[in-house]
């Protein structure tokens, strides 16, 4: 007789902190071993269930529905293990109330439920005792035989036949033993006994990638000695011959398994969607009440439309609305329109759409959206097909800060039970998984991170993906030993889940609890409840879906627009739905390319394509955002586009009557509803056919195509057009639906772009200042957005703390102030009060400041990082002075603390007005400029009151041929001193390594191209941050020329080479000029020279010379043979401490 076998207890990825295999893999293996049914057990949880009953299903596998839930009694210590399998879809959803009740218990740290809490949900439940965690193993473990009868009892008092033992044989600790004591136990009670193998991983070599994965969730390693190792290779997806193997002599505790198996039958499949139900008033239900809302509100639109245009619209929201009542979405429409009325009366700012919802009359006339669809030619069939009925998908962006409040009205309005986000998983990515493996491997912190930052940091990177184009990578992960053995393991473990997240702005909002229908995952940390089921498979068991997305832009026009208004003294306040959409000046704007900050047009590519077309009216921009993209312009689309725009080529249509749809585009079909258009026109579709039509297209089904082409041919003809001619216009229309993209929702953004245009063009200070105060933890971006507001004549003051705030105001002179957030190490919390104390009070110096704010409040951090940014320069005598104050404005803080009610610190030890805080200070050295801006870029993150090159101008001045900024058309070679801002490396055609750098010298900007030959001798040193000797040629930079409308070049470096190695080369003395230095005499400079150490002058190969002036003669006077040196930047340094920074001559 054949063996059969079912397994009853399998872990997936899922579980987190242990299992490996993912869904595909347990049903193939499931398959592969003719096992006929499988149970998903994950520990607490039901991620990976539709998925897996999905899989199981379309293989001819049985899945069972169950979870590895933690039990509490009321008497225990801690909590135990317990097997749950679901009967029925009454026992699903049981189970899944069980679940998310283990969640919501926040009595403690993990999810645990109570017992009492667990028998009030039993029903159609199968429960099983017995695993290595279980109450009954841990009872016999210890020999505490008749405790364990009386915990099994209390299971039999509650589940009665449907509690079952199990038993496993995975050599581990105390298996036997517990074999030897249940079986006796089994048979006095009658209690089922059932054999598992606690599945873990597919097949007994992935033993040490599952030992890796549990290492890096615990933060353990593998060497561990104290690592306890809970898991054995036996613990693989066995098949029925190897389970019947196992426990042969025991045939009957397989047969129970199987018998178990039978019992569970669950669907979780449905047809049905679970809409909430929307409150609305007693005379109406959802349809007429919809009805009634969108009439009078689309009546206020069209109210001073003529007959003909007023019925076109009446027309049209008429079918919306019969058409939104037939497929039963009513409540869905009221629901959306309620959450976004209530953002806009609560000072939510909200998108004027996003996706195909802008197609709808209904939406516009409810406010969901606001771009008129039959003005913009959109199509309600993209949004909702009569014909192909599928959940409409409103995408909201609201203001990136105010959206929780969305979400938490939202909470209230339904209850919080019905309300939920989305969980989502974080997968062990190629960047840290090699990190996570390196760890766990116990090598070094340096190790992971170096094989890590081989790998290029780009979306959906992975690690083969990472060694075809970073040949370094490749290299290392072949010739290089330890890297070798990191990367192979990686590879088994790339793309694991390795956590639990929280969709970006995914909300379900149930018609009931949500745990009716999914169980909920409850985040300890941040509290945040969500559903255990991604996005996608909420949507599969019928719950409704709303995108709750945060757009950073609509933070930036809303605060842009507050500024603009408060800053006018007239009644004539900004209102940017009322501008219009052909202002000139914006266009003029858009085809010029200074599109930095413009939302969707600012990225290098975006900003040729829009030079090249030079857009004139609003559709030129909704079409720029449709072609942008990376199938137009591969197909080069955009290039035609552009073309027939400007009279290089003619306009052509596949047919004449083609014209009315295509002719805004210039005969090209951009938008996917051009398609369903043509389709409508030339063969007599209707639009919920050309939708399908659509769909058919972009999914390529040969079958489906064939179909679909033969309806067109036909319908071709009946307008006669030849089958011919019909077919040709088939391939066509086919080959432009591929790229095709949705009108809608290119529109509904184009509103964004314009009105962020339209900002940037008239209200340039405001717009800028908004935008960076958007970006408070980025410095990369503020630098760069810093650097364009310089480009635009916008002043951006340094940090000041008398005048700045939290964010980047713009003052009454229309300048900038510069974000005390900005600032890196200061706490929110001083920020908030030093600008609510100033509200009331000025101060005069840091006396006065540290007299009258709570300075502990920011502490030695804040302190720090305002003084080294220059924010109290305008209370402190200098920067140097501000900085070295710091730690005596703390002791004084914490003597006033300690009772003090007068000042009485190192500081300010006077109580007199008038005495000079900074005495103690008058004879500090300042702070050379290198050192200042180190600072500087230490608290801001770069450089913005000077230049690191700049600051150490002398030194290197005959190391260069000239600076960036005076290089012309004339100059062929050039050998610059440059910070290096990036470096980039990518394959040439030969695959060898290129890398692309961005350098500057205070003087201007620059590219760079560094082939492979010359990166052999250089990887050392080419570091961002660095300042270097750039050798090389140079030669025009076209592109950027073009883009920025000023003269940009480029250089081919030949040579690479550090400052001290160029400065030893070519500097073979340095003059001390007593006349410009801090001493008055030979015999001081003497002295001097006496202090310095001897091992100053070994080595060294740099003669110092004295110049000396008395009267109308000079004279120059060698130091000797004992006074040479190395002539470092160090060094040299070190010498204008001594001598002054004006004395050295080089």
């Amino acid at each position: 007789m054949k063996n059969v076998f079912s397994h009853l207890r399998v872990s997936s990825e899922y579980s987190i902190t242990q299992g490996l295999l993912t869904i595909n893999q347990i049903v193939d293996s499931a398959v592969k071993h003719s096992i006929p049914s499988v149970a998903l057990t994950d520990r607490s949880n039901m991620f990976g269930l539709v998925k897996f009953f999905n899989k199981c299903e379309a293989s001819g596998i049985k899945p069972i529905s169950g979870s590895s839930i933690r039990v509490i009694f009321d008497d225990d210590e801690q909590s135990h293990e317990l097997l749950c399998l679901a009967k029925t879809n009454i026992g699903h959803k049981n189970l899944m109330r069980i679940i998310s009740s283990a969640h919501n218990n926040y009595s403690y740290q993990s999810p645990i439920i109570n017992f009492n809490d667990l028998a009030k949900l039993k029903d159609d439940i199968i429960v099983v005792s017995g695993g290595k965690d279980s109450h009954i193993f841990d009872l016999l473990k210890r020999n505490k035989l008749e405790d364990a009868e009386k915990k099994i009892d209390s299971f039999l008092k509650v589940f009665d036949d449907d509690f079952i033992l199990e038993v496993q044989k995975t050599n581990r600790p105390d298996e036997f033993e517990y074999f030897s004591n249940i079986l006796p136990i089994a048979t006095t009670k009658g209690i089922p006994l059932i054999a598992t193998n606690d599945v873990l991983f597919a097949k007994p070599d992935d033993f040490d990638t599952h030992e890796t994965k549990v290492c890096i969730n615990t933060g353990k390693t593998l060497n561990d000695p104290n690592r306890e190792k809970i898991f054995s290779q036996e613990q693989f997806f066995k098949s029925s011959d190897d389970m019947a193997k196992l426990f042969k002599g025991f045939d009957s505790l397989l047969e129970n398994t199987n018998e178990i198996s039978k019992k569970c039958n669950v669907s979780i499949h449905t047809k049905q969607y679970f809409l909430p139900e929307y409150p609305v008033p007693e005379e109406h239900n959802f349809d007429s009440f919809l009805v009634d809302l969108s009439k009078k509100r689309l009546q206020e639109f069209i109210n001073d439309f003529n007959d003909e245009k007023n019925k076109i619209y009446t027309d049209r929201l008429e079918y919306e609305l019969n058409q939104i009542k037939t497929m039963g979405f009513s409540s869905y429409f009221l629901i959306v329109y309620d959450f976004i009325q209530w953002s806009k009366d609560n000072d939510v700012p909200v998108g004027p759409g996003r996706g195909s919802g802008a197609g709808s009359l209904v939406a516009f006339a409810l406010g969901i959206t606001t771009l008129d669809p039959i003005y913009h030619g959109l199509l309600f069939e993209r949004f909702l097909n009569p014909e192909r009925v599928s959940m409409p998908d409103f995408d909201i962006d609201f203001c990136m800060e105010k959206r929780d409040k969305v979400i938490e009205y939202v909470s209230n309005k339904y209850g919080s039970n019905s309300v939920s986000q989305i969980a989502t998983f974080g997968t062990m990515a190629a960047r840290a998984v090699v990190r996570d493996v390196a760890r766990a491997l116990g090598k070094p912190y340096a190790v992971g991170d170096r094989i890590s930052k081989m790998i290029p940091f780009a979306p959906g990177m992975t690690l083969d993906k990472a060694k075809e184009d970073q040949p370094i990578f490749a290299q290392a992960a072949k010739n290089d030993p330890e890297v070798k053995e990191v990367v192979d393991l990686a590879y088994k473990l790339e793309g694991i889940a390795r956590n639990v997240g929280k969709h970006a702005g995914g909300v379900v909002i149930a018609p009931g609890s949500i745990s009716d229908f999914c169980p909920v995952y409850n985040d300890r940390q941040s509290s945040s409840v969500m559903t255990q089921y991604d996005k996608d498979d909420v949507e599969k068991i019928g719950l409704v879906k709303f995108d709750f997305l945060g757009l950073r832009t609509l933070t930036v026009i809303d605060r842009a627009v507050k500024s603009i208004n408060a800053s006018k003294k007239t009644d004539d306040l900004l209102n940017l739905d009322n501008i219009p959409l052909d202002d000139p000046k914006v266009f003029e704007l858009l085809s010029s390319g200074k599109t930095m900050a413009i939302f969707q047009l600012e990225s290098t590519g975006m900003r040729a394509l829009i030079k090249s077309l030079k857009p004139s009216k609003f559709e030129e921009i909704t079409a720029l955002l449709a072609l942008y993209r990376p199938g137009p312009l591969n197909s080069g689309m955009h290039t035609t586009f552009v073309e027939r725009k400007h009279g290089k080529s003619s306009v052509v249509y596949p047919h004449e009557l083609l014209e009315p749809v295509l002719s805004e585009t210039y005969g090209v079909i951009v938008y996917q509803e051009q398609v369903m258009e043509a389709a409508r026109v030339l063969a007599g579709y209707s639009m919920g056919q050309a939708d399908i039509l659509r769909r058919v297209m972009g999914k390529k089904k040969i079958e489906e195509m064939e179909e679909q082409r033969e309806i067109f041919v036909k319908g071709c003809e009946e307008k006669s057009i030849s089958a011919k001619k019909a077919n040709e216009i088939f391939e066509l229309i086919e080959q432009f639906a591929e790229y095709g993209f949705n009108k809608s929702h290119s529109a509904a953004y184009a509103v964004i772009s314009y009105q962020t245009a339209f900002l940037k063009t008239y209200y340039p200070e405001h717009f800028m200042s908004a935008v960076l105060s958007t970006e408070l933890g980025n410095t990369d971006k503020i630098h760069a957005l810093i650097q364009e507001c310089k480009r635009m004549n916008i002043k951006v003051l340094n940090p000041n703390i008398l005048t700045s705030s939290k964010r980047f105001l713009v003052n009454g002179d229309l300048d900038i102030e510069y974000g005390l957030g900005a600032i890196k190490g200061v706490a929110d919390s001083f920020i908030k009060h030093v600008c609510s104390i100033r509200e009331s009070v000025n101060f005069k110096d840091l006396w006065d400041f540290s007299k009258k704010a709570d300075i502990k409040l920011g502490g030695k951090k804040s302190l720090e990082a305002l003084s080294q940014s220059g924010a109290f320069d305008n209370i402190a005598p200098s920067r140097t002075i501000a900085i070295a104050c710091i730690e005596d404005m703390l002791k004084d803080s914490t003597k006033t603390s300690n009772g003090s009610s007068v000042k009485s610190g190192d500081l300010f030890a006077s109580i007199d007005e008038n005495f000079d805080p900074y005495e103690k200070y008058k004879n500090l050295p300042d702070l050379t400029m290198s050192e200042l801006l180190s600072l500087e870029k230490k608290s801001l993150g770069y450089y913005l009151s000077g230049h690191p090159v700049d600051a150490i101008g002398g030194k290197i001045e005959k190391l260069r041929s000239r600076k960036i900024g005076d290089i012309t058309n004339d100059i062929k070679k050039a050998s610059l001193v440059c910070l290096i801002n990036s470096a980039r490396q990518i394959k040439d055609r030969k695959g060898n390594p290129l890398t692309f750098i961005n350098f500057d010298d205070g003087s201007g900007v620059m590219d760079g191209v560094v082939a492979s030959d010359t990166l052999e001798t250089c990887h050392g040193i080419l570091k961002e941050g660095s300042i270097l000797i750039l050798k090389g040629s140079i030669e025009l930079d076209d592109y950027k020329s073009k883009d920025l409308g000023d003269a940009m070049y480029r250089m081919r470096v030949r040579e690479v080479d550090s400052l001290d190695t160029e400065l030893e080369r070519k500097v073979r003395e340095v003059m001390i000029n007593i006349e410009k230095s801090d001493i008055s005499s030979l015999d001081t400079l003497s002295e001097k020279l006496g202090e310095i150490k001897d091992d100053f002058w070994m080595h060294g190969s740099c003669q110092l010379n004295i110049k000396v002036k008395t009267g109308e003669s000079e004279a120059i006077i060698s130091a000797g043979e004992k006074f040479k040196f190395l002539p470092t930047l160090i060094n040299l340094t070190y010498l204008e401490e001594i001598f002054g920074t004006s004395a050295l001559e080089i």
